[in-house]
C-alpha cells in the first residue's frame, strides 16, 4: 500500500509476491483436505489412549524448543500415537454372549443397531431428514455416526434399507463411507433417485448390494435373522406405499425380536399369518394410526415394545389409539421421543430390564 503512493508499477510487486504466498498456503490446504487421509474417521478411543496421547502431544509441543535430536524424538512419538489411533481400533463396547437391541433416537425416523451375540452388527436403517425441512443437517453424520463410533465400532458387518423414505434411508450415506459395511440389504428396490444414488455410492466403496425377500434366513453370529416381508410376489400396486418395508425377525435361543419397518394394516396382516411370536417388537410406522393392528398383536404376543418418534412431531406419532393398544395388551412400550434411545438384551431365555441412554 505505502509503495502504490510512490508507483504503481513498483507497488505490483509485493501485491505478487503476497498472492503467490496465498495462494500457495491455499492450494497447499486444497491438495491436503482432497486426500483421505486428511479426514481419518475412527472409534472413540479408550480413556488410557487418549491420555496417552495427550502426553505425548504435550511431549512433542515441549521438545518442538529442543536441540534438533530431541525436537525430532517428540515429532516421532507424536506421530506414532496418531498411528495408533487410526490403525488400532477399541475394542467394541458388546455384551457377549446375548443378542442386543438398540433403538438408536433419530428424531423423527428410525435407526436400529443390533449386536449379536458373537458380536456381528447390523443396523437396519439410519434416520434422515425429508426434503422439505431443507436442512444440512446429516442424521447420519452427527447422529447415528457419533454413536457408534462411542461404542467403538468402526465397521459394521452389514446394514439394511426397510423401504425408501428419508426419514429411514437419509443418513445411509454417511454409514456407509464411514463404517464400509461388507453387505446393504434391500426389500424392494425403488426407483427414487435418492435410493439409486445410495446404491451408487455402495458400488464404489465395494459394498455387496443383497436383495432380501420373504423366507430368507441369515445366521448372523450365534443368531437369525429370518425375513418375514416383503413376499417374493410382492405387488406394489395392491399395498400402500409403506407396505414394501423389509420386515425382519432376528433369535437368539427361545427369543427374538420383530422390526417392522414403516408396515402398514395390509402388510401386518399377511405378518401375523407367518410365525412371527416375538418378545420384542419395533412397533411400526412409529406409532402410526394404520400400523400395529390387533390381530398383529395377538399373533406376536411381545413383551416389549419400542417406538422410534421425533419429539413434538408434526405427524402426531405416536397416536394415543395405538398407545391404547399396547397398554390394552399389557406390553411394556419405551419410546425414544420421550426415553432417548432404549436398549433391549435378549439372552436366549428371556428380555432383560431395557437400559435408556
Amino acid at each position: 500500500m505505502a509503495a502504490g503512493y510512490v508507483s504503481l508499477a513498483l507497488a505490483k510487486v509485493p501485491a505478487l509476491m503476497a498472492a503467490a504466498a496465498l495462494q500457495a498456503i491455499s492450494g497447499t490446504v486444497r491438495e491436503l483436505g482432497g486426500l483421505r487421509v486428511a479426514d481419518t474417521r475412527v472409534p472413540t478411543p479408550a480413556l488410557v489412549v487418549v491420555l496417552i496421547g495427550l502426553g505425548v502431544l504435550l511431549l512433542a509441543m515441549v521438545l518442538a524448543r529442543r536441540r534438533l535430536l530431541l525436537a525430532s524424538a517428540g515429532l516421532v512419538a507424536l506421530t506414532a500415537s496418531a498411528v495408533w489411533i487410526c490403525t488400532v481400533p477399541p475394542q467394541p463396547q458388546f455384551r457377549s454372549g446375548v443378542l442386543e437391541m438398540t433403538a438408536i433416537d433419530v428424531g423423527q425416523g428410525d435407526s436400529i443397531l443390533l449386536v449379536s451375540p458373537q458380536g456381528k452388527t447390523l443396523l437396519v436403517d439410519a434416520g434422515g431428514l425429508p426434503q422439505w425441512m431443507h436442512s444440512d443437517f446429516d442424521i447420519g453424520e452427527d447422529v447415528v455416526s457419533p454413536y457408534l463410533w462411542s461404542r467403538g465400532i468402526h465397521r459394521l458387518d452389514a446394514v439394511a434399507i426397510t423401504h425408501a423414505h428419508a426419514d429411514h434411508m437419509g443418513g445411509m450415506a454417511a454409514v456407509l463411507a464411514n463404517f464400509h459395511p461388507r453387505e446393504l440389504w434391500l426389500g424392494v428396490e425403488s426407483r427414487s433417485p435418492e435410493l439409486q444414488k445410495l446404491l451408487e455410492d455402495a458400488n464404489n466403496l465395494g459394498i455387496v448390494v443383497v436383495h432380501r425377500k420373504a423366507g430368507d434366513s441369515i445366521e448372523l453370529g450365534g443368531s437369525t435373522v429370518r425375513i418375514l416381508a416383503p413376499g417374493v410376489n410382492f405387488d406394489s400396486n395392491t399395498l400402500g406405499r409403506n407396505d414394501d418395508s423389509l420386515v425382519m425377525k432376528i433369535s437368539f435361543g427361545e427369543t427374538s425380536a420383530l422390526l417392522e419397518g414403516d408396515a402398514e394394516r395390509k402388510e401386518e396382516q399377511l405378518i401375523a399369518r407367518e410365525q412371527s411370536q416375538a418378545d420384542l417388537v419395533k412397533i411400526a410406522h412409529h406409532g402410526s394410526a394404520t400400523s400395529t393392528m390387533p390381530e398383529l398383536l395377538a399373533a406376536v404376543r411381545p413383551h416389549f415394545a419400542v417406538i422410534s418418534s421425533g419429539v413434538r412431531n408434526v405427524y402426531g406419532h405416536p397416536r394415543m389409539e395405538v398407545l391404547n393398544r399396547l397398554e390394552q395388551s399389557k406390553i411394556a412400550t419405551y419410546r425414544t421421543d420421550l426415553n432417548g434411545a432404549v436398549t433391549f438384551y435378549l439372552d436366549g431365555k428371556g428380555v432383560s430390564a431395557p437400559v435408556v441412554h
